[in-house]
């Protein structure tokens, strides 16, 4: 869809009463600053955005002031601090939100929501979960990258297997598979690099035990009794542990590199991998297109939310200083509108929180097909490296090694997870 056209089609909805709320109680011209990374044609959207939005709020000025990845994490701790901070601002949901909730350096816009034409409009459950604390809204997510399990189509329908629905569905597959011929690797799993297994561990302790109850443990807020101590922990490293024994890896897991594991699904030589939503462009690369994915099934008893799916998002907070509430809520609310996440998809290739009008975007099925499921998902979760304290995460990555190479059992690789859980809690409470 031509920029022109959504503008022209935005225009003649007329202003979001947000919006106009907010314009007919400022005097002459808002200027409103957003800060965000410069890379994947992110200055392109935002420049259409702002114009798209200057149709039906002809008073408001973007100020949009682009950043480097790493600088940009430095800059805006920086600025948030102190005197000169964004309206608006990129953030990745997790614990780099979390933190500034926690200093009362971002805006709870909760009251925004609702209202006609707010975010909660556009955006479903599971996408406003990953920028809500204690209940309330601090961010709107934009966009987000999932995991899925994708497996071979043909493959499938030869061998008469079906997609599991529990994870002892999920044990039961990899068994199958073995029968059909037991040299094939079920799920080729590339963890040489540790983040891989880190992936599937993340949402088997959401299986096992939910969100909630793990909230406090990844933030170390937790009693030192009660930090990591839930069984839960132990039993969702045991279910890695009960995936070997089903033969659902290779050999040697940890030997094989991501991008190795990758080609062995996409030359057919393993029907079954986790792999990321941008997956889905690398094995069309590779010349293999016949796939289809599915969730990490739930698990029978356990706590967690079965309809929860894995999302990384990131998205957009406004500063706790910013003398335009309302306007900036306002913003930020349309640019996950339906027609702004079309153009987003467009124009950045990012998965939108805002599937709407995807079926009008001319990429790939695949990539339709991860936006509307990614909008059905009841609840998010988000990837342990990015939820846990620096050393803390590096634990958990070092336990999956041990794990998988059978050098430590799930209770000994908790215990480590546990006592520098410990450390990392003194440290910040030292501070």
């Amino acid at each position: 869809m031509a920029l022109r056209t959504a503008i022209s089609r935005i225009a003649r909805v007329g202003a979001l009463s947000l919006g106009a709320a907010a314009l007919a109680g400022s005097a002459g011209a808002v200027d409103l600053t957003m800060w965000t990374l410069v890379e994947n044609d992110n200055p392109e959207f935002i420049a259409e955005a702002a114009e798209a939005f200057k149709q039906t709020h002809p008073d408001v000025n973007i100020i949009h002031e682009t950043f480097p990845n790493e600088a940009y994490k430095t800059q805006i701790q920086v600025a948030l601090t102190g005197s000169d901070a964004p309206d608006v601002f990129f953030n990745w949901a997790g614990e780099d939100a979390a933190r500034l909730v926690r200093d009362d350096l971002v805006l709870d816009i909760t009251e925004y929501k609702d209202v006609d034409g707010g975010f909660g409009e556009y955006l479903g459950e599971g996408w406003l979960s990953s920028f809500e604390y204690d209940g309330r809204n601090y961010g709107v997510p934009a966009q987000a990258v999932s995991k899925y399990f994708y497996y071979n189509v043909p493959f499938f329908e030869e061998h008469g297997l079906t997609p599991p629905d529990t994870f002892d569905g999920l044990l039961t597959l990899c068994q199958d598979i073995r029968a059909v011929d037991p040299d094939i690797v079920p799920w080729a799993l590339g963890n040489s690099e540790r983040w891989k297994l880190n992936h599937v561990i993340t949402m088997l302790n959401a299986r096992v035990l939910g969100t909630e109850a793990t909230a406090e443990d990844y933030a170390l807020t937790a009693s030192d009794e009660e930090l990591f101590a839930d069984p839960g922990y132990v039993e969702a490293w045991q279910k890695v542990v009960d995936l070997q024994d089903a033969g659902c890896f290779q050999d040697a897991p940890n030997a094989t590199s991501p991008e190795a594991s990758r080609s062995m699904f996409a030359a057919e030589i393993s029907p079954l991998i986790y792999c990321g939503s941008w997956c889905a462009n690398i094995f069309n690369d590779e010349g293999f297109e016949d796939f289809a994915m599915f969730r990490m099934p739930g698990i029978e008893g356990g706590a967690g939310d079965p309809g929860a799916g894995f999302m990384v998002p990131s998205g957009y907070q406004i500063s706790a200083s910013t003398e335009h509430p309302e306007m900036a809520a306002a913003w930020v609310s349309f640019l996950v509108s339906d027609e702004m996440s079309l153009r987003f998809a467009e124009v950045v290739g990012g998965i939108p929180s805002n599937p709407a009008l995807i079926d009008q975007f001319k990429g790939s099925e695949n990539f339709k097909w991860i936006s509307e499921d990614m909008a059905t998902a009841t609840g998010s979760v988000n990837v342990l490296d990015v939820l846990l304290e620096a050393s803390v995460a590096n634990a958990y990555l070092d336990a999956g090694v041990e794990v998988l190479n059978r050098t430590k059992t799930p209770e000994e690789a908790m215990a480590d997870i546990r006592a520098v859980a410990l450390d990392a809690k003194a440290a910040l409470n030292a501070n």
